[in-house]
Formats: C-alpha cells, structure tokens, sequence
C-alpha cells in the first residue's frame, strides 16, 4: 500500500470515529435556555441583589444608600448571586439543553480537519455535506460551552463594578483599571454572544 492510500485510510478511520462520536447530538432548546436566563433571571436578580445590598451595606458600613462602601457591597451580593445563580441554571437548564455522546466530538480529527469543521460553523468556509453530521455535533459542542459562559461570565461584571466603587470610595489612583476590566469583559460577552448566534444560524440553515 502506498504512502497516499495510508494517508487516506488513516483520514477515513479519523473521520468514522468522530461519526461516532456524532452520533444522537442534539440541540434541545439551548438558545431558548440562554434567552430565558438574559430577559427574566438577570434583570430581575441583578435588581434585587443590588439593592438588597445595598441596604445591607448602609447597614454596615453607616453611610447613605448611594454611597460608594454600599454600592460596592451592593455589587458584591449582585457578583454572588450571579455566580451562584449562573452555576445553577447551567446546571438545571444549559445543560440538559444539548444532547452529546461524548466532551469533544471533533477529539479524533487532526487538527487541520478540526479548523475546516471549525470555520464551517463559523460560516467562513462551505459546508462540507459528506461530514455534516460531525459538524452539526461540533455545533452543538461549542454552543453548549458558549451557552455555559455567557450564564456565568455577567458574575465578573460586578465583581469589577464591585472593585471599581471600592478604590473610587478609597481615592485608588488605578481606578481606570477596572473600568477596562469591566469593558474587557463586556466584550467579551459580546463575542461569546456573536458566536452562540453563529452555532444558530448554523444549526438553522438549509437541510441541517
């Protein structure tokens, strides 16, 4: 056998493994997950946390409710609630969301098969039809991950919303640091949630 008919006999055992591991994934509702958490849980909890501490850090600290010690405190239960509260959807509801027979259905492919799955789904490169179905796994895979953060990444907010009334009560001169923080991981956010709708319009297009 020649070194080319290797080559290819190696791609095709690559490829019927990941068609196996493709095999019964399955988007079960993750985008309606996502957006449920964005326009009921977080504006909901992020005002009653905020609040509540800040009462609570009038409370401790003596000082007026829009004061910067009480917003900070306030910002704190608001990061905790986030973060506990985004674990727990995630749990409850991202998870279940999104059917997977295995952690990464891409893992059998080298890696330049990886990238070409990878910008398929990204929708800068034509979708191969022969391996549609590893892709629509690997849709599944990163939207599931995608779902995952963008439920717990808004914790990070106020963590630095936190930070940042905290040095602005104590005069920091660094303040401007976690106003970029803060606008880093906005950003981040927004990407997270470009690319969650990149896995949609995938997983949504003609004969997927």
């Amino acid at each position: 056998m020649s070194r080319i008919d290797d080559l290819l006999a190696e791609s095709n055992d690559r490829w019927s493994l990941a068609m196996g591991n493709a095999q019964g994934a399955e988007d079960l509702g993750l985008g309606p997950a996502v957006k449920t958490y964005y326009t009921r849980y977080v504006p909901g909890g992020v005002l009653v946390l905020l609040v509540s501490g800040i009462w609570v850090g009038n409370l401790v600290f003596g000082a007026a409710p829009s004061g910067w010690a009480s917003l900070s405190f306030g910002f704190v239960f608001a990061m905790g609630g986030a973060a506990i509260g985004g674990l727990i959807y995630n749990s409850k509801k991202v998870a279940p969301a999104a059917r997977l027979n295995t952690v990464n259905v891409l893992y059998p492919l080298a890696a330049d098969e990886r990238k070409s799955i990878n910008r398929q789904i990204a929708g800068k490169a034509p979708v191969d039809e022969q391996h549609l179905p590893v892709a629509r796994a690997g849709a599944v895979q990163q939207r599931k991950s995608l779902a995952m953060q963008l439920v717990v990444l808004p914790a990070y907010l106020f963590l630095f919303a936190s930070q940042f009334s905290s040095w602005v009560e104590r005069g920091h001169p660094f303040i401007w640091i976690m106003a970029v923080l803060a606008a880093g991981a906005t950003v981040v956010i927004v990407f997270i949630g470009r690319d969650f709708r990149r896995t949609t319009r995938f997983l949504t297009g003609p004969g997927r």
